[in-house]
């Protein structure tokens, strides 16, 4: 780009983290062309200097066209684009790594819209540019389990509304949170049964240790309404007995209700569990939102067309 107004960036004045972020300044000077970019995915996903997967040697490469890049211990032949957020684009990197600074900075997230006025791309591109980026969010965040196994979890679970489904009398999708040292983990369920909450806990935190809930509807839920031997202790009165604790769930919930009904207005039901991965990942970041942006594109892990998407696909609209 370069992009150079004639000051140098600073940070906000605010005390809270979670105002601080990336500017984009600092990201034209870090990222000013397109091969810029590709050096930055290349040498996050393939360092060299380390142990080649392919020989055993030591790894060190060279670029070999505008997509690809050559080991020179073996000879092999990688594309660091391939498979990742970026595989078969054909919009500048630059336009990626600028779309992904919004997802980072923004609090009440980035829709297709807004993408297709800001980047001056068709409102298609904006759409699939959205939907990956989410889809690398979420890869992301489920790289990093909010608990270690046999550590306590609180769970809850949550009814959102502004939910489009294929049938106009299901407007509402049911959603489990879960939360441990402030950090949250959440997932969509299809009915509020005690199979499906219990496998969904059993996938969001592997190995869980003791589950605990201030929500009487979960607690009997986890219970299967009374039937089995309760397996999340109803505690109503824990924050009040722990002041010094944050309710992590209830601020989740609060960040994300307010942008789904003003700023994206509704969500199928199929990509709920996008949107929701999309703020999880800024909200766990909240106390150090200035590395956000850093957390972004410091990996990028192969998306699958099924692996990443556990609903079922349909048109998704967030005007």
């Amino acid at each position: 780009m370069p992009f150079n107004l004639g000051y140098p960036s600073s940070q906000s004045r605010f005390f809270r983290p979670g105002y601080h972020g990336t500017s984009l300044q600092e990201v034209a000077m870090r990222f000013s062309t397109d091969d810029a970019c590709i050096e930055h995915v290349m040498q996050t996903r393939f360092a060299q200097e380390l142990p080649c997967e392919e020989c055993g040697g030591v790894r060190r490469w060279s670029r070999r066209t505008s997509t690809q890049y050559a080991l020179r211990c073996c000879g092999a032949v990688v594309s660091p684009l391939a498979g990742t957020v970026f595989h078969h684009t054909k919009l500048p990197l630059r336009l990626w790594f600028y779309a992904m600074l919004h997802f980072a900075n923004s609090h009440a997230g980035v829709n297709s819209g807004f993408l297709e006025r800001h980047l001056g791309i068709s409102y298609r591109a904006a759409f699939h540019m959205a939907h990956r980026i989410r889809l690398h969010l979420a890869a992301l965040e489920r790289m990093t389990p909010i608990a270690t196994p046999g550590q306590t979890v609180e769970v809850r679970v949550e009814n959102l509304y502004r939910i489009r489904s294929d049938t106009s009398g299901h407007n509402r999708a049911n959603v489990l949170l879960a939360a441990r040292n402030g950090r949250v983990a959440c997932q969509v369920i299809g009915v509020s049964r005690h199979r499906s909450v219990y496998k969904a806990i059993a996938t969001m935190v592997p190995g869980h240790g003791d589950l605990h809930t201030t929500c009487y509807r979960t607690a009997r839920l986890f219970s299967d309404y009374g039937s089995r031997l309760p397996q999340a202790t109803y505690l109503p009165t824990y924050y009040i007995d722990h002041p010094n604790e944050i309710d992590a769930i209830k601020g989740f919930m609060s960040y994300f209700l307010w942008p789904l009904q003003t700023h994206h207005k509704y969500v199928s039901h199929s990509y709920l569990w996008l949107y929701l991965s999309e703020f999880q990942f800024r909200y766990n970041r909240r106390n150090h939102s200035a590395q956000t942006y850093w957390d972004i594109i410091g990996a990028f892990p192969i998306l699958t067309s099924q692996g990443d998407m556990p609903v079922s696909t349909a048109t998704t609209k967030d005007h």
